[in-house]
């Protein structure tokens, strides 16, 4: 089955703190809330980088969504935690990953937004059926693309087949936060 087909039926997560970040336990996209399902923390050398955060709508009568629903609006949410300048360059995990999935010009958006990152930067990635996706950093507008395609290559970072980090993939599968 493919992560992004994966249901999730747990009910939404409250509002939770991870590692030092006040995680909301709603998001906006487009006027409809969503609700926090999953989040984790991504750690390197025993360092927080960043927690990323899952938000899907609520289902009426059924806990219940298809994260790859293309009709509903969906949104990853990172908190930068580290408090210095990130490591040099995207993570060649990350690139690989992009570079099958997305334009040239958006890989390198993408890269030169993420060095100048800095701890307390929040990144959203939104997906909305009537205006697409969209890639915000500090509540800036940085990217915007029709449909669900860049949503769904920028989430298979962390729930794909190769995940940036298993323990990520499996904590953002399980609803865990």
């Amino acid at each position: 089955m493919s992560i992004l087909a994966a249901s999730f039926a747990a009910p939404p997560a409250m509002a939770a703190e991870i590692a030092g970040i006040t995680v909301p336990e709603t998001e906006a996209v487009q006027g409809t809330q969503l609700a926090l399902r999953a989040c984790a923390v991504r750690e390197v050398f025993w360092t927080n980088l960043y927690v990323v955060s899952l938000y899907l709508p609520q289902q009426p009568g059924s806990g219940s969504v298809r994260f790859s629903d293309s009709q509903r609006p969906r949104l990853i949410r990172v908190d930068v935690t580290y408090d210095g300048a990130v490591p040099d360059g995207l993570p060649s995990s990350w690139n690989d990953q992009l570079q099958q999935r997305v334009s040239a010009e958006f890989l390198q958006t993408f890269r030169s937004l993420y060095d100048g990152l800095r701890g307390g930067d929040v990144v959203r990635l939104a997906y909305s059926p009537q205006s697409g996706t969209a890639l915000s950093v500090n509540g800036r507008e940085v990217v915007t693309q029709p449909g669900d395609t860049l949503f769904n290559a920028v989430a298979q970072i962390w729930i794909g087949q190769n995940p940036v980090s298993p323990n990520i993939r499996r904590l953002l599968l399980n609803q865990v936060c």
